[in-house]
């Protein structure tokens, strides 16, 4: 589907708020007119263009926000998104921009809400229910924006990141791999619910001291303290470490 009018009002938005420093959440919700925690305490609810877009899902956005991103027409770096060169173009003459991992067949967000209710409801199970042995199988058309949602929706649920790897049949790897992907893009999230229950607080303070000195470099850390700790608990350390 062409999304060239989701697209410009995400840009016209990061034009508009330049000085607000958003993150993918605080944007998206802005432009759903969501009044969430972070825009009623910024005070963005109170502007004229708050709610600027459709009631398309946050899965949309976050789709368009993907391939913005993979198009260089967005970047992300501490301070939020900005607009590059490229994205300054086209939201001053605006062309088509076709989402290439959205069905056009089926109704705005119609797709997104079947595959998210399929998929939490049978990985998403909370960590004292019974768990069975079926197998899930992630459907061949899902999206690489749409399994990031379903972890983000895991983290919210405060599943063990270890069992959410069991349950969606990943190597733990591959977990942290998409987290940090998701650090990448600009999205937010809280796993020391999962931190604090697999390291002692000691050592985590050891590892965020470290990065704090190497600005979170992580190869200096596997350097650091090979075969002190495991790599993935350096690599969750560094999830957590706020630079």
């Amino acid at each position: 589907m062409d999304a060239k009018e989701s697209l410009k009002t995400i840009l016209d938005t990061l034009h508009e708020l330049k000085k607000q420093h958003l993150d993918r959440q605080c944007l998206i919700d802005y432009v759903r007119g969501n009044e969430s925690k972070a825009i009623t305490e910024k005070g963005l609810d109170t502007l004229e263009s708050f709610g600027c877009g459709d009631k398309r899902e946050d899965a949309h956005y976050n789709l368009v926000i993907d391939q913005a991103l993979d198009e260089k027409m967005l970047k992300f770096s501490d301070d939020g998104f900005h607009i590059t060169a490229k994205g300054e173009r086209f939201r001053k003459n605006p062309t088509s921009f076709l989402l290439k991992e959205e069905n056009d067949d089926v109704e705005p967000g119609e797709n997104d809400n079947a595959l998210l209710d399929s998929l939490v409801e049978s990985a998403l199970s909370d960590k004292d229910e019974e768990e069975d042995d079926t197998t899930i199988a992630m459907p061949s058309s899902t999206a690489r924006s749409q399994q990031m949602i379903h972890l983000i929706q895991a983290i919210d649920r405060k599943i063990p990141l270890d069992d959410y790897a069991e349950q969606m049949q990943l190597g733990f790897d591959e977990v942290l791999d998409s987290l940090d992907h998701l650090v990448e893009r600009g999205t937010k999230f809280d796993i020391t619910y999962f931190v604090d229950e697999v390291m002692e607080k000691e050592c985590q303070e050891e590892l965020l001291d470290y990065f704090d000195e190497v600005d979170g470099n992580l190869e200096k850390a596997f350097d650091e303290f090979y075969g002190v700790y495991r790599p993935e608990e350096i690599r969750l350390v560094r999830l957590i470490w706020k630079p």
